[in-house]
């Protein structure tokens, strides 16, 4: 109940809070055949091809009104769409999500990146660190974050973080005359302001390089638009101070992983020891998650979005709140633009199509986004939508929540009927207030399609005992399509918080034992991900048509001994008492109407 009066205070006040956060009242094959059982007698003819192909499965009865029981396998998997451009959104579907203002200094999408992926976070980690141990002089690394820390990168061989810590690491660019500029969220999530506020001394500490003078600055961002958002990026950008060969690139990193506690794990999530041993543990005993590094011109668009934050003109951490909670900021400096003489949309490095995507909140045409997002970004929510609309197989989703995002809702019961499996991998949510109702969000979510489709929705979770906790921002779609960064699953990341994603498409194809065309690299990481969930060799698994893979789940769920299980989710007596007042703060889904000069501007 205290909670719930919280949470109707934060509705009620009038003045929202740019340092607080929601997170501060909360702690973040076999062929069988089809049957089909009829719940009413509705009927209506199928306008698409599709729909027509199912009707006429089912002895010319329409899908409507009825419960199919079909768990895919007797469906034949079709071939999928191979072009990137099918799959991202157009320049006009992006300015669309901007309410009609063109997004300037990023590309619609890039092709030629060479991307990388990590699907456990120590790889994730030890790539970062050999990609900032080895900068040079006049090299510069940008950071956004949700959260950091003072943990070593390389716990396993490092414990102390003697070498590879995180104030050594960053020390050791600025000593080789790079810079760092570090941009966080002011972060008052329960247990973790100290943490951040120990690696903003720690960096800001730093002596100037002996070389040039490079320095090294870390500042907070509360600029966002209400009492309960977040600043959730969480991307990096090496980048060389100026380069004029064409063929010439930065690197990114975009996920779900901070450089903070908790994250550090390995693929078999018995870590238990080095994780202790390196002070990586903080709440939970271990972490599933990812991470992409891009190689290419896509980089340039997450360094702009970085490079907009960090110059914009409003400067953050003005109020007496930041300093009571020693928030306050530095002075700094606005930082240059890359220069690179190389192509900002197209290299010859590898095969990767990338479209980076955002999430920046219209409310009230929150000044404090003016110079790059006056009227908000939803590119990321559209861009999610296009791309389950387009799943021809199978969709796999690998998040922290998997709760109602109504439009995304619409867009899976689309393609239901004809998909093979919708896969979910998330978090249990375990009580009435736990994420203030978002175990209702979640039912409201996964109940329309149980109820329709209940052999074809596999959901899974971690052992509740082992304390393995799911941080994924992970979905993958047909072995085709990848998005992977920082937006949940739920209405804030599509619309509120400041989240960015990248979508990956592959050029580079396989033919899978489907005996379909797929991509090369979103193959591969599912397959490393089935290796993860159910301890089969990759070598296994890659011999599987999908339903053969995806059916060994189950069955690692019914090993005991393993970290995988079954996610129930049930309907409770108590939903009644979350109302969706409480909904509109703790999961809050902002839109604008814009005509003219004229705006509307709801929560909903």
């Amino acid at each position: 109940m205290f909670i719930v009066v919280l949470v109707l205070a934060v509705v009620l006040s009038p003045t929202p809070s740019s340092a607080f956060s929601f997170s501060s009242l909360f702690d973040e094959s076999s062929t069988s055949a089809r049957t089909v059982v009829s719940n009413s007698s509705g009927s209506g003819s199928a306008a698409l091809s599709d729909e027509e192909e199912i009707t006429n499965s089912r002895g010319g009865i329409p899908r409507d009104g009825m419960t199919d029981l079909s768990d895919g396998s007797d469906i034949k998997p079709r071939q999928p769409l191979l072009d990137a451009e099918d799959w991202f959104l157009t320049e006009e579907e992006i300015t669309n999500s901007r309410g009609g203002i063109p997004r300037d200094g990023m590309a619609t999408y890039t092709t030629g990146n060479k991307v990388t992926s990590y699907t456990v976070s120590d790889e994730f980690f030890n790539a970062v660190y050999d990609d900032l141990s080895t900068t040079k002089e006049g090299d510069r690394v940008m950071l956004a974050a949700w959260l950091a820390a003072l943990i070593p990168l390389k716990p396993d061989v490092d414990p102390t973080g003697e070498k590879t810590g995180f104030k050594e690491v960053f020390s050791g660019i600025v000593e080789r005359g790079g810079s760092v500029n570090i941009l966080a969220w002011a972060n008052v999530a329960i247990g973790y302001t100290s943490y951040i506020v120990k690696a903003r001394n720690a960096i800001n500490s730093i002596a100037a390089s002996p070389i040039n003078g490079a320095k090294a600055v870390f500042i907070f961002d509360d600029r966002v638009p209400k009492a309960l958002s977040s600043h959730h990026q969480k991307n990096m950008v090496i980048a060389v101070n100026s380069s004029s060969n064409p063929n010439h690139h930065p690197v990114a990193y975009v996920g779900g992983v901070d450089l903070a506690n908790d994250r550090w794990d390995t693929i078999y999530h018995n870590a238990t020891a080095i994780r202790d041993a390196g002070h990586i543990t903080f709440r939970e005993k271990g972490w599933m998650d990812g991470h992409i590094r891009i190689h290419g011109p896509a980089a340039k668009d997450v360094a702009s979005n970085f490079l907009d934050r960090w110059n914009s003109d409003y400067i953050p951490c003005q109020s007496l709140e930041d300093d009571l909670l020693d928030f306050k900021n530095p002075k700094y400096e606005d930082l240059p633009p890359l220069d690179y003489a190389s192509s900002k949309t197209k290299a010859a490095l590898g095969k990767q199509s990338v479209q980076i995507v955002r999430t920046f909140s219209c409310f009230c045409l929150y000044d404090h986004y003016k110079e790059f997002a006056p009227r908000g970004e939803t590119s990321l929510f559209q861009a999610h939508i296009k791309a389950i609309k387009n799943a021809k197989n199978f969709i796999y989703i690998e998040d922290q929540y998997f709760v109602l995002v109504p439009e995304l809702l619409d867009a899976i019961m689309e393609v239901m009927p004809t998909i093979q499996r919708l896969i979910v991998i998330a978090n249990e949510e375990t009580g009435p207030f736990t994420n203030a109702g978002y175990i209702k969000y979640m039912y409201q979510m996964v109940q329309p399609i149980r109820e329709k489709y209940p052999n074809k929705l596999k959901l899974y979770t971690t052992t509740p005992d082992l304390k393995i906790y799911i941080h994924s921002k992970i979905m993958l779609i047909d072995d085709v399509f990848l998005t992977i960064g920082s937006a949940n699953w739920n209405r804030r990341s599509m619309t509120s918080d400041s989240e960015l994603n990248a979508d990956v498409v592959d050029t580079e194809t396989v033919k899978s034992p489907d005996g379909i065309t797929v991509g090369k690299l979103p193959r591969d990481f599912r397959i490393r991900k089935f290796v993860e969930m159910t301890g089969l060799s990759y070598e296994e698994l890659d011999a599987m048509t999908f339903i053969e893979a995806a059916d060994k789940l189950p069955l690692a769920v019914a090993d005991d001994s393993w970290f995988l299980s079954n996610l129930e989710i049930e309907s409770h007596s108590y939903f009644f008492a979350i109302t969706n007042a409480i909904r509109k703060v703790s999961d809050p889904q902002d839109t604008c109407t814009y005509s003219g000069n004229e705006v509307t501007k709801t929560t909903e």
